[in-house]
């Protein structure tokens, strides 16, 4: 993909488009030929822009060859309402006010899996086969292409629709947008697209589910393209001082460690990780870009703090929220105090339970809010002290390539995020002066994953500064947005359907069962002298596991958060296994009736823990009780258990370690035992027996002299 020149006024405002996948659409419903739009420039169109300029290629994806095709702009009429912002950006084709000529796609003919070029360039002057703009404002702009597919007739077969901001038309005098410009905040998310710890024991080497995340930090990759253009507009202090970092603390986690090396998952087992370097070099650029600028938090893996709160009475919640600490380790900067951007509704208890925990300020969407006030600003929640502080619905629904209010909305795939990205810059524009709307202060929240190139983000962040510099926005910093006053109450909507889209209750269940498992080994450890480790610092990395189980990036993934659960039990395994118990590998003869029976126990862990020992024996075999044992970090030792046989024969003999509470430590162990002299108990009773029996035989012998004396 190349990159064309503009004139030297506008240059900065042109970003070209990465190829954009457009969904088909024919005559009789069936995808015959998708639309790859490769450049689209200008992107803004300003009183020195003279011509438009789309480039891009057409596949025949279907099973027919495909003649005669062909392709045209259409710019629709001004939209001046939000309703129609909302209606153009869904991808419905406008009735177009002016229309180029048709012009022929090369080759023409496109057998199946063929591609042909499509580069149409206009001039904006309303000259016959050309597009006319008369005046600032937003227009609906459609790449509609036609063809003729064999055994059907002319139909269109592909088109992609976007809005397109005028500043001023071209050629004319710039005209004045509001006279008060409106403010505007925009948060940067640093986010990634789900969870990949599934194991991080501590003082061990994490292993990750794959190395995505490794591709996602190379130049070129998702992650590297949102630092890397936010860094390439550091010299624009305007723009800088309206940017505030949202970041997941989940993210920076796993990029430390795997930038001190790392294991990945794999059918056959664990390889090395191919992103150490990769991972310094991205965490190195994230401190430098955040150095002294605000950041937010959000939830711990973008937890449902919902499904959280209910497991355990909320124990879990602490390891979600309070992670500030943790953020500035990694990065040098503390998230604003008390802010959190939230993903969808949370219910009232779990409100109530933010409210405890220090948060002060959700950052969230209008649509989970239900409230009679007409504020786009700060609404304080019912029964609490929260102050929800609501992002531009507008500008979100552009970004994100759906309606923000409406679900049910037909929307521009999400999937095309350079027409998002687009949309989302023609609604900002229609916030800061494109409509006879009184100004508003604007929030913008992109995508918590957003995935666009370096290119289009970088296009974006200089459109918008572009939009600062001509006095359309002024740039507001989070705090002092977050410094007003509310503006009215309202609702928090937990709906139906998100409890629908919440966590699984097997996964909250499992959860709980692992935590309370947790909780008792937790408190079977001690510190250990030499260490000096505390045991809730060996369990955090088996909570922060349990947090991502709940991450709201699982939801469209059938099965992935109790595939998440089970790797949570899994290192939950791995830890108790690290208590062992052993046996003699040969079979025990005791040497008398009574002999204590030799064990060996080990403990790998970095903390003292009392154990118990339980002997599990067969009929004949008595052991005396034997107290718990505390045994220190990282070491074992030789434990006799006092026994005595009952009788003589082989006895099979399982031992195995549990907490006081009784959660079970590593394996069982099992030996053999071989005995062949009775116990003291046995030999007493025997000849107690005996005597018994000699007592009786006297007697009887002396009943009989008796009766022949007589």
């Amino acid at each position: 993909m190349k990159r064309f020149a503009a004139t030297a006024l506008v240059a900065f405002l042109v970003a070209m488009l990465t190829p954009v996948t457009a969904g088909a659409q024919s005559g009789d419903g069936d995808s015959r030929l998708r639309l790859d739009i490769s450049q689209l420039n200008p992107r803004v169109i300003t009183t020195t822009s003279s011509t438009l300029n789309v480039s891009g290629t057409v596949t025949n994806i279907g099973d027919r060859r495909i003649s005669d095709l062909q392709v045209r702009l259409e710019l629709g009429q001004k939209v001046t309402t939000e309703k129609q912002v909302r209606t153009a950006m869904s991808g419905s084709a406008a009735a177009p006010a002016s229309n180029t000529e048709f012009l022929d796609v090369e080759p023409s003919t496109l057998e199946p899996g063929e591609t042909g070029q499509l580069n149409v360039t206009v001039r904006l002057d309303g000259t016959r086969g050309n597009l006319r703009v008369n005046s600032a404002g937003l227009y609906p702009l459609l790449v509609n292409v036609n063809g003729t597919p064999d055994y059907g007739g002319a139909a269109r077969l592909a088109s992609l629709s976007t809005l397109m901001p005028v500043l001023s038309a071209p050629g004319k005098t710039a005209t004045g947008q509001n006279t008060t410009p409106a403010q505007f905040t925009m948060l940067w998310p640093i986010a990634d697209t789900r969870p990949r710890i599934v194991s991080a024991p501590f003082g061990g080497t994490a292993v990750l589910s794959d190395d995505v995340l490794a591709d996602e930090l190379r130049d070129g990759g998702r992650l590297h393209a949102l630092v890397e253009s936010a860094n390439s507009v550091r010299d624009d202090p305007r723009l800088t001082r309206a940017l505030c970092f949202a970041v997941d603390p989940d993210l920076l986690d796993t990029v430390d460690a795997m930038s001190r090396g790392y294991q990945v998952r794999t059918a056959t087992g664990t390889v090395a990780g191919t992103g150490a370097e990769d991972a310094k070099a991205w965490l190195q650029s994230l401190r430098e870009l955040v150095a002294g600028r605000c950041v937010v938090q959000m939830p711990y893996a973008d937890a449902d703090l919902t499904a959280l709160s209910k497991v355990r009475g909320g124990d879990l919640m602490p390891f979600a929220l309070d992670t500030g600490a943790r953020v500035r380790e990694l990065i040098g900067v503390a998230p604003q105090d008390g802010v959190l951007w939230t993903d969808g509704a949370v219910d009232q208890a779990t409100q109530t339970a933010l409210g405890d925990a220090g948060v002060r300020t959700l950052i969230t969407e209008p649509a989970v809010l239900n409230t009679s006030s007409q504020s786009a600003g700060a609404v304080t929640l019912d029964g609490t002290q929260l102050r929800a502080q609501q992002v531009d619905s507008l500008v979100l629904s552009g970004l994100t390539g759906a309606d923000a209010d409406d679900e049910t909305a037909s929307a521009t795939p999400v999937d095309d995020p350079d027409i998002a990205a687009q949309n989302g810059l023609a609604a900002l524009a229609f916030r800061g002066g494109l409509s006879s709307a009184a100004s508003r202060p604007v929030l913008v929240a992109p995508p918590r994953r957003w995935n666009a190139s370096v290119d289009e983000l970088t296009g974006f962040l200089r459109n918008v500064g572009d939009f600062a510099d001509r006095g359309m926005l002024t740039p507001q910093p989070l705090p002092a947005l977050l410094a007003t006053a509310s503006a009215g109450t309202a609702k928090m909507s937990y709906t139906a359907e998100d409890v629908a889209a919440a966590t699984p209750a097997s996964v909250t269940d499992e959860m709980a069962s692992i935590e309370a498992t947790m909780a008792d080994v937790q408190n079977a450890m001690q510190i250990d002298s030499a260490a000096q480790v505390e045991p809730a610092q060996v369990l955090e990395p088996l909570r922060f596991a349990l947090v991502r189980n709940t991450s709201a990036a699982w939801r469209p993934r059938q099965g992935a958060a109790e595939a998440s659960a089970a790797d949570a039990r899994a290192d939950l395994d791995a830890l108790l296994g690290r208590v062992t118990v052993a046996t003699p590998e040969q079979p025990i003869s005791m040497a008398s009736g009574s002999a204590p029976l030799p064990v060996f126990l080990d403990n790998k862990l970095p903390v003292q823990i009392v154990v118990r020992i339980q002997l599990d024996n067969n009929p004949g075999l008595r052991a005396e009780p034997v107290p718990d044992r505390i045994l220190p970090a990282g070491l074992g030792g030789q434990e006799r258990i006092p026994a005595e046989a009952q009788r003589a024969g082989v006895f099979s003999v399982t031992v195995s370690l549990t907490t006081p509470g009784g959660t079970p430590l590593g394996q069982p162990a099992r030996f053999q035992l071989r005995s062949n002299e009775y116990g003291v108990v046995t030999l007493v009773l025997t000849i107690a027996g005996g005597a018994a029996l000699v007592l009786l035989s006297g007697r009887q012998i002396y009943r009989r002299v008796r009766a022949r004396k007589a």
